[in-house]
C-alpha cells in the first residue's frame, strides 16, 4: 500500500493535489473512474472524509465529475497541457467565487450588526480574537476562519443568505487554502475581521457592510493578480 508523505497532520489539500498530479501525469484520463472513496482514503493513507472533501472541490472546479450512484469520473484529459488547464479552471472559479462573495457577505454583516444576539455576537468577536492569536503565534488558523464567516451568516438571521453562501461552501475552503499561502494574506485578513467583528459589537451596520466588502475586494485583488501572473508565466500577452 502506497502512502502520501505528509508533515504533522492529514488534510484534504494533500488529496487534493494527489489527485491533481495523477491527472496531470496521465495516470487518470478523461472518462476514467476513480477509485471508491474508501478504497483511494487506504491508498494515501487519510481518512475518508479528506478524499471526500477534495473530490467534492475537484467536482466544483470541472476536473472531475460526480454521478450519484456511478462513482467519479475525470471530466476532461488534462495531460496535455496540464499547468495551463488546472491554473485557468482554479483561477476562474476563484474569481468568480469572490465576485459571489462580494455580492452575499457584506450584506450579511449588516443584517449581523443589526439582528446578532449578544451571545452571537460574543462568538464571533472571540474567533476573531483566537484567529489573531493564532496567526501572531503563526499556528493553523484555517478553523477560526471558516467559522467566523459561518457565524456572521447564523446572526444575520437570514436563512435564504444563510444557505446560499453554504451552497459554495466546499469552493470556501479552496479558496482559503489558496488565499492562506500569499504573503501577508494572513495578517490582512487577521486586521479585517477583526475590525468586522468590532463594527457588529458596536451595532453598525454600514461600517460592516463597507469592511466586509474591502475585505473580499482585497482577496479579489489578490486572485486576479495571481491570474495575470500566471498568464504572463505561460507566455501570453494582456492587452
Amino acid at each position: 500500500m502506497s502512502q502520501l508523505t505528509m508533515s504533522k497532520k492529514l488534510t484534504y489539500e494533500t488529496v487534493y493535489e494527489e489527485i491533481k498530479r495523477k491527472i496531470q501525469t496521465g495516470v487518470w484520463r478523461s472518462g476514467d473512474r476513480l477509485p471508491p472513496l474508501e478504497q483511494l482514503a487506504e491508498e494515501l493513507g487519510v481518512g475518508v472524509s479528506s478524499v471526500r472533501e477534495a473530490v467534492r472541490v475537484l467536482g466544483k472546479q470541472k476536473i472531475l465529475r460526480i454521478e450519484q450512484g456511478r462513482g467519479t469520473y475525470v471530466e476532461d484529459d488534462l495531460s496535455e497541457q496540464p499547468q495551463d488547464r488546472l491554473a485557468f479552471l482554479e483561477q476562474a472559479t476563484m474569481l468568480q467565487l469572490t465576485e459571489a462573495r462580494l455580492i452575499i457577505e457584506p450584506e450579511l454583516a449588516s443584517l449581523a450588526a443589526e439582528k446578532a444576539t449578544p451571545e452571537e455576537v460574543e462568538a464571533i468577536v472571540g474567533t476573531a480574537e483566537a484567529m489573531k492569536r493564532k496567526v501572531e503565534r503563526r499556528q493553523d488558523f484555517f478553523k477560526e476562519d471558516v467559522l467566523f464567516h459561518e457565524l456572521i451568516a447564523k446572526a444575520s438571521h437570514n436563512e435564504i443568505m444563510q444557505q446560499m453562501l453554504a451552497l459554495i461552501g466546499d469552493l470556501l475552503t479552496d479558496s482559503r487554502r489558496r488565499s492562506m499561502k500569499w504573503p501577508g494574506m494572513d495578517e490582512k485578513a487577521s486586521a479585517y475581521h477583526h475590525l468586522i467583528a468590532r463594527a457588529i459589537a458596536e451595532r453598525n451596520p454600514t461600517q460592516a457592510r463597507t469592511l466586509m466588502r474591502s475585505h473580499l475586494e482585497d482577496m479579489k485583488a489578490a486572485f486576479e493578480r495571481e491570474f495575470a501572473d500566471s498568464e504572463h508565466g505561460n507566455g501570453k500577452q494582456t492587452t
